[in-house]
């Protein structure tokens, strides 16, 4: 079994003219040292100064100062590299979420002007035949009095449904235990995978950005299940432990993750980093190639806050 955490990767390079760039400052500060210290005989007036010091080893003082220095020195190159590949991941990951954003907002113009549209065109339609219907014609105005009703149906099932996609109702009406459980069994019905929710130990009175982050990190686990995973089962556990700390867990007994897969990690899986870093709560993804995935979140209990009303 393999466990990993994503966060930053040792192995990202950073960018050529950044790294030429501290090449050449440090052989430039090398070059002023030397000459500065050929100037003024450093050396020399250095080994003046610790040769009285012999009994106390004072002049084994440069060479483990200078080991020290290129220690420190490697250290803040290799911290630099993760740095630099922390913000392209971050930088990658907006960019992402824009164009999510983007794509999301021409779903919902597409769906406002097509069903939208087309339903207000055919009430208007409508009730101005019923304004001009005539005594006797009570038929068509029965008619036209059904199309209107339908046309208002579809329109509040067109609404409720990019209110659902929007911000999940059952988070505000119910609150996140049942509203989870309402998700799961959703799934079930969906997909034809069992799944199995357990919770424990859930605070009544969750502030509403753990709630929500909750519910987006169960619906994007499952999501990913039902895509990748070829699983059989799913299981969701949720419990708070008395250090006031809040436990995900999202396991299947599907095929898992490679390694490689881990490391570099899809845009569901930063998306998900990004969600708990957040809350400032961590995320492991403990997986096997042919035994399933176990993802595991810890994030610390806030304050309630008022919720969303909608």
């Amino acid at each position: 079994m393999e466990h990993y955490q994503l966060g930053g990767n040792d192995h990202a390079g950073t960018r050529p003219g950044w790294r030429a760039f501290l090449c050449c400052a440090l052989a430039l500060a090398s070059l002023a040292f030397f000459l500065l210290a050929a100037r003024l005989d450093l050396s020399e007036r250095l080994g003046r100064v610790l040769l009285g010091q012999e009994h106390w080893q004072l002049d084994e003082l440069a060479l483990s100062l200078l080991l020290l220095a290129l220690g420190l020195a490697g250290f803040a190159l290799r911290r630099g590299r993760q740095v630099a590949a922390l913000l392209a991941q971050n930088r990658a990951l907006t960019q992402r979420l824009l164009r999510a954003q983007e794509d999301e907002r021409c779903a919902l113009a597409r769906e406002l002007h097509d069903e939208v549209g087309q339903n207000c065109t055919a009430i208007r339609a409508a009730a101005s035949y019923i304004l001009r219907a005539r005594d006797g014609d009570q038929a068509n105005v029965h008619a036209c009095a059904a199309s209107i009703a339908g046309a208002s149906e579809a329109l509040h099932a067109m609404v409720r449904s990019m209110l659902r996609r929007l911000r999940p109702p059952a988070l505000d009406s119910l609150g996140l235990e049942p509203a989870l459980q309402a998700l799961c069994d959703s799934w079930v019905q969906q997909h034809g995978i069992a799944c199995q929710f357990a919770p424990h130990a859930i605070p009544p009175d969750l502030d509403d950005s753990t709630a929500i982050a909750i519910y987006r990190l169960v619906q994007e686990g499952l999501t990913n299940i039902a895509r990748h995973a070829q699983a059989g089962r799913a299981t969701v556990e949720l419990r708070a432990d008395a250090h006031g700390t809040l436990h995900l867990a999202i396991e299947d007994d599907g095929h898992g993750l490679r390694q490689d897969n881990t490391q570099q990690g899809g845009f569901g899986m930063l998306g998900m980093r990004e969600r708990v870093a957040g809350l400032r709560g961590h995320i492991h993804w403990i997986s096997a190639l042919g035994r399933g995935l176990r993802i595991e979140v810890a994030m610390p209990l806030a304050a309630s806050a008022p919720r969303c009303a909608v």
